[in-house]
C-alpha cells in the first residue's frame, strides 16, 4: 500500500509538470486547510480531532494530508481498556471534475490511511481468533495492539459557504486490514463448543491475528482555502 502511494504521487506529479504550461495563466497554487470531528476506533468509541491540509498542483488535481488524534484518554464508561494510544494518518489524492469557475466542486479520489492502535485491559475479557468459528479465548488482563489500514475510491463535493469558507462531503468503498495482537495475558483459557448461534462481536480488535474487511466511509469537514 505504501509503495502504491509514492507511485501514485509521482503520476500526479508528472501530470502537474506537463500541465502547467497549458495552466500557467490561469492555475494559481494554493492551499487549504481543514478540520473535523471524529469518533476514534476504541473502546468507548472517545471523540477525535481531524486537522489537515490540502495543496492543490492545478485547479482539477490536489493532494489531502490529515491526522486523527484521540480526546479524553480513558475518561469514558468503557472501564476495561486503559492506557489507550490512537494516532491516524490519512492521504488522498483528488481530481475535481467541476470547472473552476463552479462554486460547488465535485471531485473522485483515491484514499489511503494507517494508524496505530493500542490498549491495555485490566478486567475479565475475551477474543476470538481470526479464523476460529468454535472457540473463544478468555482472560483476566491484556495487552492489544491493532493496527488498521484502509484503501478506498472516494467521491465527494466542496461547496462554499461564506467568504473563503467551504464544506466538504464525502465517501468512499475499499478494503479495511487489520492486524491484532495480543500479548502479556494473564490467565488465558480456552473454551470450545461455543455453539452456532452465538453472537460475536464487531469491533475488529476483538480478533486475534489479520483481518480484512470491506470499508465504506463519510467524511464531512469544513475549509478555508487561501
Amino acid at each position: 500500500m505504501t509503495r502504491l502511494f509514492f507511485l501514485s504521487v509521482l503520476v500526479v506529479c508528472f501530470y502537474s509538470i506537463g500541465n502547467s504550461q497549458q495552466e500557467k495563466e490561469t492555475a494559481k497554487k494554493h492551499w487549504a486547510i481543514s478540520f473535523s470531528p471524529g469518533i476514534v476506533p476504541l473502546p468507548g468509541d472517545p471523540l477525535g480531532l481531524q486537522p489537515g491540509a490540502e495543496f492543490f498542483f492545478n485547479p482539477k488535481i490536489s493532494l489531502l494530508n490529515e491526522i486523527s488524534l484521540q480526546t479524553g484518554k480513558n475518561k469514558n464508561l468503557y472501564s476495561t481498556a486503559l492506557n489507550k494510544e490512537y494516532f491516524k494518518y490519512k492521504t488522498e489524492i483528488r481530481y475535481y471534475i467541476t470547472k473552476k469557475e463552479k462554486v460547488n466542486k465535485v471531485y473522485f479520489g483515491i484514499q489511503f490511511t494507517t494508524a496505530k492502535r493500542k490498549f491495555d485491559v485490566g478486567k475479565p475479557d475475551r477474543y476470538y481468533e481470526t479464523f476460529q468459528d468454535d472457540s473463544i479465548y478468555t482472560y483476566n488482563s491484556a495487552s492489544i495492539n491493532s493496527p488498521v489500514k484502509t484503501g478506498t475510491l472516494q467521491f465527494g463535493v466542496t461547496a462554499k459557504v461564506f467568504n473563503d469558507f467551504y464544506i466538504d462531503l464525502g465517501m468512499g468503498y475499499g478494503v479495511r486490514v487489520i492486524n491484532t495482537e495480543y500479548t502479556s495475558l494473564v490467565n488465558l483459557k480456552k473454551i470450545s463448543n461455543v455453539g452456532i448461534f452465538h453472537i460475536r462481536p464487531i469491533s475488529s480488535y476483538y480478533y486475534n491475528g489479520k483481518l480484512t474487511r470491506s470499508q465504506l466511509n463519510f467524511g464531512f469537514r469544513i475549509y478555508y482555502r487561501f
